[in-house]
């Protein structure tokens, strides 16, 4: 689908991981193409940075995108000011 917006790594793997869960939970259609394939490839593909990386790269638009981008940069503000 779209290129990756931000790099994911060992610092925000599980922020994405959280996002991506939660968005499964709330939205049966999510993403909008293919959600019972993605459901199932991510529960492969999420072991990895890597790995979660081309598991975005295949299905999430570039509106899903910016949505996780902000999940991260939310979480990384929420830490620095604990």
């Amino acid at each position: 689908m779209t290129r990756a917006s931000f790099t994911i790594d060992a610092s925000n793997v599980d922020t994405v991981k959280n996002h991506i869960r939660q968005q499964f939970g709330r939205l049966s259609w999510w993403p909008t193409e293919g959600p019972a394939a993605a459901k199932e490839e991510f529960e492969h593909q999420q072991h990895s940075p890597e790995a979660l990386v081309e598991w975005c790269e295949k299905w999430l638009d570039s509106g899903q995108w910016r949505k996780l981008k902000k999940a991260v940069k939310r979480a990384a503000e929420n830490t620095q000011l604990a």
